[in-house]
């Protein structure tokens, strides 16, 4: 297989704000693997909390390109036999792996003029509602945000430590959308335990990663979903159970194969799943969204976020996502 490597910049609708800083922008990488007749393409939205950058992955990615040329895939079988070699030329870039992969799965479904979700699951795409997300706001940025999004069904609310419960409470008072908190891993244990049963009982159905990786806190009413606490399939074996579920994102864990695999734990020790997303392209949302078909919830606004989507691949209109 031929490949190309292409550093896109992807600018955000508003200044993207999370708990410790703001993005104007996000630097993702495209790979694309040919083989005269037909392209596929995979993503890579590398992290800096996982030490990773765009050059760093296109780098990476330019190198393996001589061993891709011998690649030979012809079911699906194939690409998730290939993914401990895929692994092993790129690790420690989990986002690396993650753009090889979902290439080698677009290629395959697009040579079989199938959906990648046919391809994987034997069945068409179903729609996913995904939630969207409320970044860190003033009040008055968060009525603004709340009178655009009054028609979509799950918000998703970005708290740092800072007036959690009163932000809530607001919006709560604006807005009768199912509602989910991410933390972004910036409370600490007494804060959690103070104000679950608060949130609890104005409607959000969990918190996700409100503490950091590692630390330990007790079973509250409040579900909780593990995000930076379980990336990779062998975090979900030794995910304490005082968590409820946890997050799946692809470019974290390396692409399909290993999110696949983290399923098949879930459902094993009982964990309820979401598929996540960074800032992303659709060509990621896309794949996300196939991964979705068989999570409890989806967070997938990432290509909605963005001011210029350069690839069109979903739809995201009132909460609902479309492929």
């Amino acid at each position: 297989m031929r490949t190309s490597v292409e550093i896109i910049a992807l600018q955000p609708r508003h200044v993207f704000r999370i708990s410790r800083g703001a993005k104007d922008h996000v630097r993702n990488v495209i790979f694309k693997v040919s083989d005269g007749h037909f392209t596929g393409l995979g993503e890579a939205s590398p992290n800096a909390f996982y030490h990773e950058s765009a050059d760093d992955v296109a780098a990476l990615l330019r190198d393996i390109s001589e061993w891709m040329t011998g690649v030979k895939i012809s079911q699906p079988g194939d690409i998730t036999a290939l993914w401990p070699e895929i692994w092993n030329r790129v690790q420690p870039s989990r986002a690396a792996a993650c753009a090889i992969e979902l290439a080698l799965w677009d290629w395959l479904a697009r040579s079989r003029a199938v959906s990648l979700c046919e391809l994987l699951w034997g069945t068409p795409f179903l729609p996913v509602t995904s939630c969207v997300t409320l970044g860190l706001s003033t009040p008055e940025e968060l009525d603004e945000k709340l009178r655009e999004f009054s028609s979509y069904p799950l918000l998703k609310v970005k708290l740092s430590q800072d007036h959690p419960l009163e932000t809530v409470t607001r919006i709560r008072e604006r807005s009768d959308a199912r509602l989910v908190v991410d933390a972004n891993a910036d409370w600490d244990a007494n804060l959690l335990e103070e104000i679950a049963p608060s949130l609890a009982n104005l409607g959000v159905e969990f918190i996700e990663q409100p503490l950091p990786p590692g630390d330990v806190f007790n079973p509250t009413q409040m579900p909780i979903f593990a995000d930076e606490s379980c990336v990779v399939p062998e975090d979900v074996a030794q995910l304490p159970e005082s968590f409820a579920g946890f997050n799946i994102k692809l470019v974290k864990c390396g692409g399909i194969t290993p999110a696949l695999e983290m399923l098949a734990l879930a459902k094993q020790r009982g964990f309820r799943t979401m598929t996540g997303c960074m800032l992303e392209s659709s060509v990621l949302i896309a794949a996300g969204a196939a991964i979705a078909q068989k999570t409890d919830y989806a967070d997938l606004d990432g290509s909605w976020l963005l001011r210029d989507e350069p690839f069109g691949r979903v739809h995201f209109r009132h909460g609902i996502l479309t492929v």
